[in-house]
């Protein structure tokens, strides 16, 4: 049976009703405590623009940058929403799709046999995912072992304890629903701001975009040296958080 006032159906213009008010309230209260702080996310998404423009001539951009940027914009709109869970989720998925962009950018063959969705690949590899066990594909890369020889101990990616490791169990948590990052409370089911989780998002938001940026400078290091130095300026400062880590990069990129 349809509703008389909006022509939907009675069940599906509750759920519109509902969610309109919930999200309306959700991005107001957002926007009015941490604005400053979805202005500077939304600016660190745009920097997949330059990278867009930079490697546009390899086989596996044009699918794979686009939903690096997409996973990164859309966890923008689940924390204004007050979606914390989903928000978190979209870096994990985020980061995981930078580490395949990484391997398949040199992995035709394989990078085709993916896109037809033939992982067969991937037990040749040893691991489940491309990037290897423990990470074991990427860390062997000149500029990635290059960047953990210069780097403090803290600051390395995939050495020891390393951060891509550490922020990826991290946002699996809220992949599998442990009991600390579900989205609705006892005291609450429907959406709303929450300082301590917002800000823990936005932490998180800026190790994975830190962190990806560090990984495409280290993947393309020649292209990131080929592209203007105002662009090597935005990403170096605008895309990577912690100033040990351009240190490292400039040092590494000579620039």
């Amino acid at each position: 049976m349809e509703s008389k006032n909006s022509g939907l159906p009675p069940n599906l213009e509750t759920m519109l009703v509902s969610w309109q008010r919930w999200l309306n309230k959700s991005w107001n209260d957002t926007l009015a405590q941490s604005k400053q702080e979805i202005e500077d996310s939304l600016t660190k998404a745009a920097l997949f623009d330059i990278w867009s423009n930079c490697l546009q001539d390899n086989h596996a951009s044009g699918t794979l940058i686009p939903e690096i940027f997409i996973d990164c914009y859309m966890s923008i709109h689940f924390a204004c929403w007050g979606l914390y869970k989903y928000a978190n989720s979209c870096l994990r998925s985020q980061l995981e799709t930078a580490l395949r962009f990484i391997f398949f950018s040199t992995h035709q063959v394989e990078f085709g046999w993916w896109s037809e969705g033939n992982e067969s690949y991937r037990s040749r590899l040893g691991s489940t995912d491309v990037w290897g066990s423990g990470y074991s594909y990427l860390d062997q890369l000149d500029n990635v072992k290059r960047f953990e020889e210069i780097s403090p101990e803290n600051r390395r990616l995939f050495a020891g304890t390393g951060r891509v490791s550490k922020i990826h169990r991290r946002l699996s948590t809220y992949v599998h629903s442990s009991v600390d990052s579900l989205q609705t409370k006892s005291e609450q089911f429907s959406p709303a701001y929450n300082r301590d989780n917002f800000y823990r998002w936005y932490d998180n938001f800026k190790e994975i975009q830190s962190c990806i940026n560090i990984l495409l400078i280290l993947g393309f290091l020649e292209k990131f040296r080929g592209i203007s130095s105002l662009n090597q300026s935005s990403v170096m400062n605008t895309g990577i958080e912690n100033s040990i880590d351009r240190e490292s990069i400039k040092t590494l990129a000579g620039i």
